[in-house]
């Protein structure tokens, strides 16, 4: 829902001719009706695994998105969501929200450039099931840098780099995406992520992994289907590949290469 307002402009009109020069007309009151640049999404689904940065946390997830932005030029905008996920599998309690903000900027050239903040919050400890040492870590903070822009016949490439304070580790992450209209209101997207981890970024320290190597690779396809005008529904099926600074880690619930499916339901304002 955009929000509108009204802009009143007082426009002074000088009347110009010989017989008359020099005298000013009326002014003349124009009224016109602007929208505003907020607009939001509430979003939620379910996946049949919650893997986050190649990293498995549980089986049957739902989850839940509100997000929130605001132009603040023609070139910035702020942003600012709440995540929350939770396991429905009874043999794992995990549950997990996030509190994340960031600002972009868009060059005239086209490429995007966002620096954020992202609050992660445990609620049943990093590995779930309420365990303490390094698996029942609460919470970490984490800042990061991205740009993104078309590259070449409608394919969009982004590069991503990210801090976790908590454990003094990084994240690298490059990616590319496209999508296809397959008619007025059905889509096809696909989309690719590589990932990298540095100084034993959730690896080593919880499973015996590679401290600084490939963290995985991970092939998606959604088909986002309007709903509404401002509704999507967006079944998906991806394939997670793990590296080896996840294949241990991974292998003992999911093995090293994992295809699961999910559906989304979101609707904007």
């Amino acid at each position: 829902m955009k929000l509108k307002t009204l802009l009143i402009t007082t426009i002074g009109v000088l009347a110009m001719g010989s017989a008359n020069a020099g005298e000013t007309a009326d002014a003349k009151v124009v009224v016109e009706e602007a929208e505003s640049t907020f607009s939001g999404e509430f979003s939620g689904g379910y996946d049949t695994r919650y893997i986050f940065r190649g990293l498995w946390f549980g089986d049957n997830a739902v989850w839940g998105n509100v997000s929130v932005s605001k132009e603040i030029t023609s070139k910035l905008t702020w942003s600012s969501n709440v995540f929350y996920t939770d396991i429905m599998d009874n043999d794992l309690a995990y549950s997990e929200y996030n509190l994340g903000t960031a600002l972009s900027y868009a060059c005239d050239r086209g490429t995007t450039y966002t620096i954020g903040a992202t609050y992660y919050r445990f609620l049943d400890g990093f590995s779930g099931d309420n365990g303490t040492g390094p698996g029942g870590q609460g919470d970490t903070t984490e800042l990061y840098i991205s740009a993104s822009r078309e590259l070449f016949f409608g394919i969009t490439g982004s590069i991503l780099a990210a801090y976790d304070f908590r454990i003094d580790a990084q994240y690298l992450e490059a990616g590319l995406g496209k999508s296809w209209a397959l008619c007025d209101t059905v889509s096809l997207d696909a989309a690719l992520a590589v990932g990298y981890g540095l100084n034993d970024y959730y690896s080593q320290a919880l499973s015996g992994d590679s401290a600084d190597d490939f963290t995985h690779v991970l092939v998606s396809l959604g088909l986002p289907i309007k709903v509404t005008e401002n509704s999507v529904l967006r079944p998906h099926v991806s394939a997670n590949f793990s590296g080896d600074a996840r294949s241990r880690g991974n292998a003992a619930s999911i093995g090293d290469e994992e295809v699961f499916y999910g559906v989304s339901f979101a609707v904007s304002f």
